[in-house]
């Protein structure tokens, strides 16, 4: 027996039961439109999915090429910088941001070359900009406080420029922290010396004088920077070190005997000058300082080792020497020495010449007492000239240098 049938209308098998066709009834259109709205919506997902891969690529393909563009102006900025060219390597720097908006990179080397070539204060304020921007999101990065602090000694913010050199000291490093963190304290102790505030300085000094390598070169500059903050003891060991591991370092030889000099040595002084110029003829500060230690020691009465000769005779100069000076510094104020006046070189000068017929070396080479008044007197001619016109060279400082010893002061 048959099970199936064909349709008299459109020749399709049907079962024999079934009196109508399904498809020509309409039951089989729906069915076909079902399949063929499954096999649409499926088309339809691929072909999304295909638009997707191919925006994502596309995306990625943009963002690549966003980032090399990026690249090409960050490195020729740092070219144009390098050779000087500030304000050019300024616009390679903003293009690359430009092309990659939040590289935080590309931010700060933005804010370092306005830090280093703005001279306006826009430019410095928008430097200030990104940097704090920058500083928000990494508080404890130790190059970002470098630089605000650098901008705050440029606007001579003290207290500023204090507290984010500290920041910078006590921050986070990427490469070679111990370096980077001394010559940042080193370049806070610059700033307080341009600043006048040697206290400050001494202090951040002190600090990193106590955790120094021994590193000749370096102990000598601390050493240096401590000179000029009157840190003379803490100076000369810093220099005694540094001659320790090279004892012919013309600077720390110089330095050494800056310290000894200060400490009124002058003989010791007088050696270290000496070998610092033997090394290094250029030094003409320590040549300097040599020629007045020597003058001390030339024309110091005091010295237990001499004759009484000799004694007689150098303070026998001595009073000489205040004479003139006092002279001059009178001639040089339009002062006249021989009116009757109330002006301390007036009074001084009478003074001397009350006593010059007893300023002469046989004299003063048997009478103690009168050697000691002469010179006294003497003291008293240089110190007012020197307060009066300013203070003296060559042999007249250091006479004055003797009458500050022999008063318990130190110049």
């Amino acid at each position: 027996m048959e099970l199936e049938r064909s349709c008299p209308q459109c020749g399709r098998k049907i079962p024999w039961g079934q009196a109508d066709c399904p498809f020509c009834s309409g039951k089989g259109r729906g069915y076909l439109w079902s399949l063929r709205r499954d096999w649409f919506l499926l088309l339809t997902f691929i072909f999304l999915v295909l638009m997707f891969v191919v925006t994502s690529f596309a995306a990625r393909t943009y963002r690549n090429v966003e980032r090399g563009f990026a690249v090409q102006w960050y490195v020729r900025g740092e070219d144009d910088l390098h050779e000087g060219r500030a304000e050019m390597a300024l616009a390679d720097f903003r293009t690359a941001l430009s092309y990659s908006h939040d590289n935080e990179q590309y931010e700060l080397r933005l804010a370092e070359a306005l830090t280093e070539a703005g001279n306006t204060a826009g430019a410095r304020a928008e430097a200030r900009t990104y940097l704090l921007g920058l500083l928000d999101r990494q508080p404890g990065n130790a190059t970002v406080n470098l630089e605000l602090a650098r901008l705050a000694a440029r606007d001579h913010l003290i207290d500023d420029a204090v507290r984010y050199y500290h920041q910078a000291i006590y921050g986070e490093w990427d490469l070679d922290a111990v370096a980077r963190r001394r010559n940042a304290r080193l370049e806070l102790v610059e700033f307080l010396l341009d600043e006048g505030q040697k206290d400050s300085a001494r202090a951040e000094l002190i600090a990193l004088a106590a955790d120094l390598p021994p590193d000749p070169a370096l102990q000598t500059r601390v050493g240096t920077l401590l000179l000029r903050v009157g840190g003379y003891d803490d100076a000369l060991k810093l220099f005694t070190e540094a001659l320790r591991l090279n004892p012919l370092l013309a600077a720390a030889l110089a330095g050494a005997g800056e310290c000894y000099f200060h400490a009124a040595d002058y003989e010791q002084a007088e050696r270290d000058f000496a070998r610092a110029v033997q090394q290094d003829p250029h030094l003409t500060q320590a040549a300097a300082l040599r020629e007045t230690a020597q003058a001390v020691l030339k024309l110091d009465p005091f010295n237990r080792r001499l004759s009484n000769m000799e004694r007689g005779r150098r303070a026998a100069t001595d009073f000489s020497l205040a004479m003139a000076h006092l002279q001059d510094c009178a001639a040089q104020r339009g002062i006249d020495l021989k009116a009757n006046g109330s002006d301390p070189l007036q009074t001084l000068h009478g003074m001397a010449l009350d006593l010059q017929p007893h300023a002469q070396q046989s004299t003063l080479s048997r009478d103690a007492e009168v050697l000691s008044e002469v010179m006294d007197a003497a003291f008293a001619m240089e110190q007012a000239s020197a307060h009066a016109c300013g203070e003296p060279q060559g042999q007249d400082l250091a006479l004055l240098l003797i009458a500050r010893e022999q008063g318990g002061a130190h110049p």
